[in-house]
């Protein structure tokens, strides 16, 4: 595994006993229904981002920017990723009431957080992102800019100035600011033994994104002004969405983007008070979008796949393991509603090639696979440019690799793999042909 470490040191030392213990965090869940703007339709917010974000196309092969949304990409591969009907408030201390259901409890979450992973295979196959800039572990690349999406409400008649602190780190394992740390004896839960993660820190004081010890790398922080006018920042559904341009953030190859989002309410108030009463409003608040990839259920878990959702929530005693952290999705014990928060991030890349291009000149051509949809055998037939040892494969939509096979290909010659699908489930896979250094792919449908 790329981002493997060896957990060392007094301050890894927490994580492992959690680990062998499997002592995760257990959290009761505390969901508000937000007034009005609710039942955003994911399908058509992506159809309008597409239409604003990629109206030029990337036409080389050599650099180019992108827009990621790991709840997106999500999505495209499982159409039951679209449960945002519960949301919960930001407040940057634990002494700010509100109300949930028919009772009033303590806003609990300080602030949120999400870690991204520009190489994970699925953000780079053509079948699902053609043209598009695709990111190895080997490019390094840029944070150019991000898109936070929510609900901002005001009290009616404020004229109080509010501010989304969103920031920014980035690592690459080992010692770096997003080290990878893992759990054991997590199978009852994720069907994993072994369940690995991008760990973000949190600075407790600024609540924001925090360096590792001993790391110096800088953490960029854009403070994001709310006035009445941001209330009218909306899409089309009417919600709230905040554009943050991230300046001189340079990202090693191999590295993992960590993002956090505080909410900072611009004025005093009495320790206690209610924020929301279920009416209205006494104080301006936000939420962040938040979506589901199994209903009222766990995540799925794919091995090295490092984008996922954090929380940071409060009170938390110092004396816990995870103070001082932004928790994972993966380190909860029990289903837990809020998984993915809904973020988009801006990467540029000027080395970095298309998806399914190695260079101008393809390698492998005239690829075809047939049946399509198959029923027992699906063939793979494809021509290359060199005498190249390929491999071919076919996975699940999450990215797993079902079946695979590598064949001496030869130059400008007909090849063929034949796979037996007969006992794989009907549904949609990727099939994947990689060949000196170059690897196309696309959809195919089994159906029983």
């Amino acid at each position: 595994m790329k981002k493997l470490l060896l957990l060392a040191g007094v301050a890894l030392s927490n994580f492992v006993a959690i680990a062998q213990q499997n002592q995760s965090v257990v959290m009761t869940s505390k969901f508000l229904e937000a007034p009005q703007k609710r039942n955003v339709d994911l399908n058509r917010l992506k159809a309008d981002k597409i239409n604003a974000q990629h109206a030029t196309a990337n036409k080389g092969t050599a650099g180019g920017s992108r827009w990621y949304n790991f709840v997106d990409m999500l999505s495209t591969i499982d159409p039951n990723v679209a449960n945002n009907s519960h949301i919960t408030w930001l407040w940057h201390k634990a002494d700010m009431l509100s109300m949930y259901g028919t009772t009033s409890d303590t806003v609990w979450v300080r602030s949120f957080g999400t870690s991204l992973d520009p190489s994970t295979v699925l953000f780079n196959t053509s079948a699902l992102y053609p043209g598009e800039v695709a990111i190895k572990s080997t490019d390094a690349f840029k944070v150019d800019s991000a898109i936070v999406y929510g609900f901002y409400e005001r009290k009616t008649g404020s004229t109080t100035v509010d501010t989304l602190k969103v920031s920014f780190i980035y690592g690459y394992g080992s010692t770096t600011n997003m080290p990878v740390y893992y759990f054991t004896g997590m199978a009852s839960s994720y069907g994993k033994d072994t369940v690995r993660f991008a760990h973000m820190f949190q600075d407790s004081v600024k609540n924001i994104a925090a360096n590792n010890s001993g790391v110096t790398t800088a953490v960029v922080t854009v403070n994001k002004l709310l006035t009445a006018a941001s209330v009218n920042d909306t899409t089309a559904d009417g919600m709230n969405y905040f554009k943050i341009a991230v300046p001189n953030f340079n990202v090693p190859a191999n590295g993992i983007v960590g993002m956090s989002v505080a909410y900072k309410y611009g004025a005093t108030y009495p320790a206690y008070s209610t924020m929301y009463t279920g009416t209205a409003y006494n104080y301006n608040a936000f939420t962040g979008l938040w979506y589901e990839q199994n209903a009222s259920g766990f995540p799925t878990y794919v091995d090295g796949e490092y984008n996922t959702g954090f929380l940071a929530p409060q009170p938390l005693a110092g004396s816990s393991s995870w103070f001082g952290d932004y928790i994972p999705t993966w380190a909860y014990t029990a289903a837990y509603s809020l998984e993915y928060p809904y973020v988009d991030i801006k990467l540029s890349c000027t080395t970095c090639n298309i998806t399914g291009v190695a260079d101008v000149k393809s390698t492998i051509e005239s690829v075809v696979a047939s049946p399509n949809p198959a029923t027992d055998v699906l063939s793979i037939a494809f021509n290359t440019t060199e005498n190249a040892t390929t491999k071919v494969a076919i996975m699940n939509m999450l990215g797993q690799e079902v079946d695979a096979k590598t064949v001496s290909a030869v130059a400008n010659t007909s090849n063929k793999v034949v796979f037996n699908v007969a006992n794989l489930n009907a549904g949609i896979y990727l099939y994947s042909i990689t060949s000196n250094g170059q690897t196309v792919s696309n959809r195919f449908v089994v159906a029983h």
